[in-house]
């Protein structure tokens, strides 16, 4: 074989490479599981500060000091009775995960 066959050679190897890699590219991503959210997207499905305040408001709960960690709050404050609690939020429901009274 000559340079030049040897050069054909190689470049109809390579493009068959490529074609073939890219068609596993497409199956790949015609196989991958949905894209995780984007950070708009999972900012739409919490409630607002100031929902969650109020659905904690209406259970008698008097918030003092909020910490946001992600998708839920850590919530110091004061429930119907006086007494001092620290909650754990979801930021999607408003559901109280965790609920502690500080003595």
């Amino acid at each position: 074989m000559n340079k030049l066959t040897m050069a054909r050679i190689s470049r109809v190897a390579m493009l068959s490479a490529v074609l073939s890699a890219a068609g596993g590219l497409e199956l790949a991503q015609a196989q991958s599981p949905t894209p995780p959210a984007s950070n708009a997207a999972v900012q739409s499905e919490l409630l607002s500060l100031g929902e969650i305040e109020a659905r904690l408001a209406a259970q008698g709960v008097k918030i003092k000091e909020i910490e946001v960690r992600d998708k839920v709050l850590e919530i110091e404050g004061y429930d119907e009775q006086g007494r001092k609690i620290e909650l754990v939020v979801d930021r999607r429901t408003a559901e109280i995960l965790s609920r502690r009274f500080d003595d």
